[in-house]
């Protein structure tokens, strides 16, 4: 532990606040109230502040924690003035066996005040106990802790400064009442003498009246003071009889105590006087129930027989339950396999029917479909080719009849020069007009061979072109025709789609009906399920009837035990007991 000369600071500056009522130790978590006084020495600040330091520090900066010092209400330089300052148990140091102190810094850094050492220590239970006398005199040791001890007397110390200070307050208020009273009667007697002056010398009528009105308003003052007086007495009379009902209420809590001492004392005789006369009533039960236990014990032997034979009447129809339940379980399982072979059984069967019925159809559709496309591709090929030779042909026609135009033309120029050739030669000579002669003859034979050839071609190329003309209109037709088939096998389709639409809502109405055969087969499961449950809840009862006659036999054998001892316990005896004939 450090010591206090080690601070490198006035000792003079510590004595300007002085910290009071500062205990040897605090709890580590609780909250904490530090009491200083200012002195005239020291002029407080908003920024002041108080820390808590670790004995042994050096500067301000070596706080723990601090809390802000409240400036004081209508301060005055040079006087004294008291504060309090609250610390938040959170922000206090823990349990550590350091020593710690109070002090006061100033918002410029200087530390004004510290406080004597303390610790921060938790309190054990058996430090805290105290013994005390109660207070009625009782010889009695009352064990309290420290804690209590001080709330009590904190509570007693509070209410008895709060009658005081009322108190106080009444006193000095009864006394200004009474000072204002006194120098309000002087007041009075001077103004009423004044008024005696006034009316004998009767000099000004406004003045009396003036006065007249001043002593009015001051016997009014009067009546009201004497009412605030009359108020503070009441409020010191309520205040007098609130302290009598409390001693009144201590007192009668004494009384209180003392009747429910005797209270106890008279029970606790009372207790063993009733222990006494349960010992003699278990005794007298003892003796009549020693009279009454063979014939219970007689009776007990004839309900062990009857429960006996219905133990083995219950065994065998437990057996019979558990048989009829076995061949139940059986036959559901052989009606869950059948069920279920025979939805598979119809599954597979739609399903193929369904597979063949669609492949069959779309490999006819199909194949029909593609001799439609051979069909059509063959038959746009033909007309294509007669097509192109439709176009050749008339591209020849063509052709020839140009060239026959021209043979024409080519034909009537050399019969002109013929004609000029022979005007001109018919007088010279006689062998060239016979070589001409010899010529006409021979032009027309060419001209009919030419004209001969050429209409034989044209007929030729007519002929063909009709030809192609004719198979051109057959292609057509032919195409027309595969078109309206086209259409009639696109109808079929159609109707194949129909009707396969109306297989799937067959296939969907079959499959709605498994499933209400399923549905069914399950109600019959969960009432054979149900079956069997109340089967079992049977063989629970037997059982449990079996294992009550199993009790009952106990307890007839621990009776006929007891009976054997001579000792009987009335909670076991359930029966009345029979009178025996005298």
């Amino acid at each position: 532990m450090t010591s206090f000369q080690e601070v490198p600071l006035q000792t003079s500056n510590f004595a300007h606040v002085i910290f009071q009522n500062v205990a040897k130790s605090y709890l580590p978590n609780a909250h904490l109230e530090c009491h200083y006084t200012l002195t005239p020495y020291i002029h407080p600040h908003p920024k002041d502040w108080v820390g808590i330091f670790k004995v042994g520090w050096s500067t301000a900066h070596d706080y723990y924690t601090f809390s802000w010092s409240p400036m004081p209400e209508h301060y005055v330089e040079g006087l004294t003035v008291n504060c309090v300052l609250a610390f938040q148990g959170y922000y206090l140091p823990n349990d550590d066996g350091e020593f710690y102190q109070f002090c006061y810094v100033t918002h410029k850094g200087e530390i004004r005040g510290a406080s004597t050492p303390f610790q921060f220590r938790a309190a054990s239970p058996v430090e805290e106990l105290l013994t005390m006398e109660d207070e009625g005199n009782s010889d009695m040791l009352v064990v309290t802790t420290k804690a209590g001890l001080l709330e009590l007397k904190i509570e007693k110390t509070m209410k008895e400064k709060e009658l005081l200070k009322l108190t106080a307050v009444l006193e000095k208020e009864t006394a200004q009442l009474r000072e204002q009273v006194g120098r309000m009667e002087r007041e009075l007697n001077q103004e009423k003498e004044r008024c005696d002056q006034l009316q004998a010398e009767q000099k000004d009528l406004t003045e009396v009246t003036q006065i007249t009105h001043k002593a009015i308003e001051k016997e009014t003052e009067l009546d009201s003071l004497k009412d605030k007086l009359r108020k503070a007495q009441q409020e010191r009379e309520q205040l007098e009889c609130q302290l009598k009902t409390e001693k009144d209420e201590k007192e009668l809590y004494k009384v209180h105590l003392k009747n429910t001492e005797t209270e106890n004392t008279k029970l606790m005789s009372e207790i063993g006087r009733l222990q006494l006369c349960l010992a003699e009533k278990e005794n007298l039960q003892r003796t009549f129930l020693l009279t009454t236990s063979t014939e219970q014990v007689q009776a007990t032997r004839q309900e062990v027989v009857f429960l006996a034979k219905e133990l083995s009447d219950a065994v065998n129809v437990r057996d019979r339950t558990m048989a009829d339940l076995h061949t139940a379980r059986l036959e559901n399982e052989k009606v869950k396999k059948q069920l279920a072979d025979a939805v598979a059984e119809l599954k597979l069967n739609a399903m193929k029917k369904d597979q063949d019925k669609t492949d069959t159809l779309e490999h006819e559709l199909r194949r029909e479909v593609e001799d439609l496309k051979l069909r059509l591709q063959m038959a746009a090929d033909h007309y294509k080719e007669k097509f192109k030779e439709c176009q050749r042909l008339q591209k020849q026609i063509n052709k020839l009849s140009d060239q026959s135009a021209n043979n024409n033309n080519v034909f009537t120029k050399n019969i002109g020069s013929q004609q000029k050739v022979n005007d001109a030669s018919v007088n010279t000579d006689p062998a060239a007009s016979a070589s001409t002669v010899d010529v006409k003859p021979s032009s027309p034979s060419a001209e009919t061979d030419f004209d001969i050839i050429t209409k034989g071609q044209v007929c030729e190329m007519t002929k063909e072109i009709a030809d192609k003309t004719e198979k051109y209109n057959k292609c057509k037709q032919l195409l027309q025709d595969e078109k309206t088939k086209c259409n009639k096998y696109a109808d079929e389709l159609a109707k194949m789609e129909l009707k396969w639409k109306e297989q799937v809502k067959i296939a969907e109405n079959v499959k709605l009906e498994l499933a209400e055969v399923q549905d069914n087969y399950k109600l019959q499961l969960a009432e054979k399920d149900k079956e069997i449950s109340v089967l079992t809840s049977h063989l629970e009862n037997l059982s449990r009837e079996k294992e009550l006659t199993r009790t009952l036999e106990n307890q007839a054998e621990r009776k006929m035990e007891d009976g054997a001892d001579g000792a009987f316990y009335p909670d076991e005896i359930q029966r009345p007991p029979v009178r025996v004939l005298s």
